[in-house]
């Protein structure tokens, strides 16, 4: 009989490494957008964006599938290559001189992020169980909060020798697909055919949908900051006291808020299991609403810090609880193409967060508004869950419920 795989520290480790890519990896040259405009100067700024945008595409294109082909093929094999994809395509735009393939370098990159997204969600579900699971994937949200601190640092120390130099921070992933083939071996698999006297498991696509239209909405929120912040920044008076260089104070409040969110992360686990996620998301949009309505009044830098750290928080509780919530209603035969579906929902947020701005901003006028308006939509967004979580509570002695999220 073959002894199951049991992950180790380094198993853990590589996981994490491999997490921290994937928030913020399309965007960790983002610092260099303005050198690459500088270098190419006939094409507009929409299209310099692109390198930014269309890895999140990708992502949103190719995730169902990609986690679909992992639990078809393994999980590991996906995993392999997509980091490999994320190393080569990644840096490809250091190499490569017209900004064609630079672009199509980065919808290939998106591809690479969209199968480390599923099988690292996947894998941690299926090396994981109970209490330990939820804290895993609390450290897994916490390395996505620090990899917008560690990639945004990094990507702008490189720009800041050249616009070429900041895609050199891909290869990272030499190191990540380096611990993944040392550190990691392909769970169990799990037979999906029906046996004798069981019920056949099926793909729960109505039971995900919440969690998916969850996770959505949240990053649509979540998105807002980092896109529209520094603008806000830019019109804040009391921001001029700490210089005219706006874009490293806003990089200081998003370093914050990244910071954050990996708090929440590392203490999630400890004290999850005790709430149900009706009760953690409720908590979750109503932290995105106080933070984002006080980035509306915001007239002092203590003020505008607090709000970003509200936002912080919120995402940190969104991503584990949400994926506790995927893991404890799906099929572990089915777990790669539920984490797809997670991962082209996540993205999505990200596209729908930056064209519902056009029409908001047209109305409200001033960045200040718009923040109000979406942090109005965020109160809103937790009244449904503040009605489960009554309803729940209050529901009669042996009614089923739903189990919280660190439980089987």
């Amino acid at each position: 009989m073959v002894t199951p795989f049991r992950p180790t520290r380094w198993t853990l480790l590589f996981l994490l490494l491999a997490a921290m890519m994937v928030l913020m990896g399309g965007a960790a040259v983002a610092p260099a957008l303005p050198l690459i405009s500088e270098a190419f100067p006939d094409e507009p700024e929409a299209t310099i964006s692109m390198i930014i945008t269309l890895p999140a595409l990708a992502i949103a294109l190719t995730g169902f599938f990609v986690g679909e082909l992992s639990d078809r093929i393994g999980k590991i094999p996906v995993l392999a290559v997509s980091v490999a994809i994320f190393s080569i395509a990644g840096c490809s735009g250091y190499f490569l001189t017209s900004l064609p393939a630079i672009l199509a370098g980065r919808f290939i990159l998106g591809i690479g992020i969209a199968g480390i997204i599923c099988t690292t969600s996947a894998l941690i579900v299926c090396y994981y169980d109970g209490i330990s699971r939820t804290r895993v994937l609390g450290y897994q949200a916490a390395a996505m909060g620090m990899g917008v601190v560690v990639l945004e640092t990094s990507g702008g120390y490189l720009a800041g020798i050249s616009w070429r130099a900041a895609f050199l921070i891909y290869l990272v992933g030499v190191v990540i697909l380096a611990g993944v083939l040392l550190t990691m071996r392909e769970p169990a698999r799990v037979n999906v055919e029906k046996t004798a006297g069981a019920p056949e498991e099926t793909f729960p696509a109505s039971l995900l949908l919440p969690a998916y239209a969850t996770v959505f909405l949240g990053n649509l929120l979540f998105f807002l900051v980092p896109t529209k912040f520094p603008y806000l920044i830019a019109n804040l008076d009391a921001a001029r006291i700490l210089g005219e260089n706006f874009a490293l104070t806003a990089g200081i409040f998003l370093g914050a808020m990244g910071c954050a969110s990996s708090l929440v992360g590392l203490v999630y686990g400890r004290v999850a299991w005790r709430f149900h996620r009706y009760t953690l998301l409720t908590l979750c949009f109503a932290f995105f609403g106080t933070g984002l309505c006080g980035l509306g009044f915001a007239t002092s830098l203590p003020a505008v810090g607090v709000s970003v750290i509200l936002v912080g928080l919120a995402q940190g509780i969104l991503m584990p609880t949400i994926l506790s919530w995927i893991a404890a209603i799906t099929p572990k035969p089915f777990i790669g193409r539920a984490s797809g579906g997670f991962s082209v929902t996540m993205n999505l947020g990200l596209f729908v967060s930056t064209l519902a701005m056009v029409p908001v901003i047209a109305v409200v006028a001033t960045y200040g508004n718009l923040f109000l308006a979406f942090g109005s939509a965020a109160f809103a967004l937790a009244l449904p869950y503040l009605f489960s979580m009554v309803k729940r509570q209050f529901a009669p002695p042996g009614v089923a419920v739903d189990v919280k999220p660190g439980a089987e």
